[in-house]
């Protein structure tokens, strides 16, 4: 069953990432993030939400770290930067753990690789819809029993702040075993399900990513908090969103 669902996002996602794309890693510019100071983080999930009443919330997907696609030789590089990953069994090396939309014409695609002390280290590179690829940040952390989310903002922003273009994104991880669904809820009263995509060993992780749709970037439409829930549908984590201008 596990091995169908894999094989299906893969097909179902294939044709969003360009086997192509030799871009250096290192030349793409971070998003910049507002409040609070830009970490070099990154953490990913699949996100096919719509912002409406959910009458139910997906189940998490599970996805085969040794199935998953390895990473593009540029990104492979980049990973091989982090001191966490020194003396790492080459058979763990960076894997693609899901490309999703994230606005009009564009995408974002998450990699991770286990460390040597049982955490792990992830990517994320963005598509925008011109056709260029920026680096939205990466990370390395300890694999905790705890929900983690960060706001990622996307210029251009005028004067005073606001986002002019995006994408603006929700990314985290969730560490409970049980973890299932995850929804978001906005100012105006509507909510997103978030499914989770749970990598298995060695990384034993789950990560999100979500595109907060433009109608959400501005005041009483905003995202206000992020709630994690098992299958049976207990509350396990819940964290408030702020760092929207």
């Amino acid at each position: 069953m596990i091995d169908a669902i894999d094989v299906e996002l893969r097909e179902r996602f294939a044709a969003l990432v360009d086997d192509a794309d030799d871009s250096d890693w290192f030349e793409v510019r971070p998003p910049q993030r507002s409040l609070r100071a830009l970490v070099i983080a990154a953490a990913l999930a699949l996100t096919v939400a719509v912002a409406a009443p959910a009458v139910g919330l997906p189940h998490r997907i599970v996805r085969l770290f040794s199935d998953a696609k390895p990473a593009p030789s540029p990104v492979a590089k980049a990973f091989a930067g982090f001191d966490q990953l020194t003396g790492t069994d080459p058979a763990a090396t960076p894997r693609e753990v899901l490309t999703t939309r994230t606005g009009p014409g564009e995408t974002a695609t998450l990699w991770v690789a286990p460390t040597t002390s049982s955490g792990f280290c992830s990517a994320i590179k963005l598509r925008l819809r011109d056709g260029s690829s920026e680096g939205a940040g990466a990370e390395c952390e300890q694999r905790l029993q705890r929900l983690s989310v960060d706001v990622i903002l996307h210029g251009p922003f005028s004067p005073d702040g606001k986002v002019l273009g995006g994408p603006v994104l929700l990314t985290g991880f969730v560490g409970q075993p049980d973890a299932d669904s995850l929804r978001l809820e906005f100012e105006d009263g509507d909510t997103a399900a978030i499914p989770l995509v749970w990598v298995s060993k060695p990384v034993e992780m789950a990560y999100f990513v979500y595109g907060v749709p433009r109608r959400h970037w501005r005041g009483g439409h905003l995202p206000t908090k992020l709630t994690v829930r098992s299958a049976a549908t207990k509350k396990l984590a819940q964290a408030d969103i702020h760092g929207i201008p």
